[in-house]
C-alpha cells in the first residue's frame, strides 16, 4: 500500500497562516465593537438620560423661572398616542440633548405666540422622538408649564426637509401659536430631517413670545449638523482607541510568554470595560446631536 507523506510547512506557508488567524480574530473583534457600540447607544446611553430626566423631574416640581438657563428645565412634553413624557430642556447642543428634548434657541415658550421648535433624539438618549413618525393630523401634544397645560394638535402628517431647511424652526406668522418636532431621518443617520407641525388649541389665549435667546448656538448650526460634528472628540477617542488596543495586546501577550490566563483576563477585561465605556462616549459626540 502507498503512503502519502504529510505536507511539510514552509515559512511562507506559515506566516499565511499566522496573518490569516490574526485577519480573522480582527474582524471577529471588530464585529464584536460594533455590536457592543450598537447597545451602547440604544442601552447605555438611555441610562445616563434616564438618571438626567430623573433629575430634571426634581428641579420641574420646585420651580421653573420664567426665563430658563442652558439645560435647564423648560416644560413637561407628553405625547400619549406615542408613549411619551419628558420633561424639555433649554438648548439643543450636544450635552443638552443628552438630558432630553431641547428647545431650539429663539423659540417662544410653550403656549405663547410664534413658532416653539424642539429637537430630541430618534435613537439614543432614551429615543424620545423616536416614534414621532407614527403621529397623524388630530393628535395631542400636549405641554405643562408653571401650572398650566397648553394642548397642540398635529396639523399635517409627518414630513422630511432636508438639513439645510432651517426655515422649518423659525417663527413667520407672529400671530399664530405653532410647533416644530424636529429629528434625524432615516433612524440612524443625519442625512435629513423629519418634521412634525403642530398648532395651540388651548383655552387659554396665547402670550407674548417670551424668546428663549441664550446666544450659546445658532439655529443653523443645530439643524444642520452632521457626523463628526463635535471635532474636540476626536483627540480623546483616538487616545482611548490606542489605549484599549494597548491592553488587549499586553494581555495576550503574557499569557503567550507562560502567565495564567485566570489571571491575567479578568485583569484585562477590569480595565479594559471602563476604558471601552469611555471610547463610546468619546465616539458619540462624532455622531450627529439628535440622532
Amino acid at each position: 500500500m502507498d503512503t502519502v507523506e504529510p505536507t511539510k510547512e514552509t515559512p511562507a506557508s506559515r506566516r499565511f497562516d499566522r496573518a490569516l488567524g490574526t485577519i480573522g480574530k480582527s474582524l471577529i473583534a471588530t464585529g464584536v465593537l460594533l455590536l457592543s457600540f450598537v447597545a451602547y447607544q440604544l442601552w447605555g446611553t438611555g441610562l445616563a438620560e434616564s438618571r438626567a430626566q430623573a433629575d430634571l423631574s426634581r428641579q420641574f416640581r420646585s420651580q421653573v423661572p420664567s426665563t430658563p438657563l442652558y439645560g435647564a428645565p423648560v416644560t413637561r412634553l407628553r405625547i400619549d398616542s406615542i408613549g411619551v413624557d419628558k420633561i424639555v430642556v433649554a438648548g439643543t447642543n450636544n450635552e443638552a440633548l443628552k438630558k432630553g428634548p431641547g428647545l431650539f434657541d429663539q423659540s417662544p415658550l410653550p403656549g405663547q405666540f410664534g413658532n416653539v421648535a424642539i429637537a430630541g433624539h430618534r435613537t439614543s438618549y432614551g429615543a424620545p422622538f423616536g416614534r414621532i413618525n407614527e403621529l397623524k393630523t388630530g393628535d395631542e401634544i400636549v405641554f405643562d408649564r408653571g401650572g398650566t397645560t397648553f394642548t397642540y394638535v398635529v396639523s399635517e402628517d409627518p414630513f422630511v426637509v432636508r438639513p439645510t431647511a432651517i426655515d422649518v424652526v423659525k417663527t413667520f406668522e407672529k400671530d399664530t401659536a405653532r410647533l416644530t418636532l424636529v429629528t434625524c431621518h432615516p433612524k440612524w443617520t443625519s442625512s435629513k430631517r423629519l418634521i412634525v407641525k403642530a398648532t395651540l388649541v388651548s383655552t387659554q389665549t396665547p402670550k407674548p413670545p417670551t424668546v428663549y435667546a441664550p446666544a450659546a448656538q445658532q439655529e443653523s448650526e443645530v439643524f444642520s449638523d452632521g457626523w463628526f460634528h463635535d471635532p474636540d472628540a476626536i483627540p480623546g477617542a483616538m487616545m482611548l482607541a490606542l489605549a484599549l488596543v494597548s491592553i488587549a495586546v499586553l494581555a495576550q501577550r503574557l499569557v503567550a510568554r507562560g502567565r495564567r490566563a485566570w489571571m491575567i483576563y479578568p485583569v484585562a477585561t477590569a480595565a479594559f470595560a471602563p476604558t471601552l465605556f469611555a471610547f463610546f462616549s468619546f465616539l458619540t459626540r462624532l455622531l450627529p446631536a439628535n440622532i
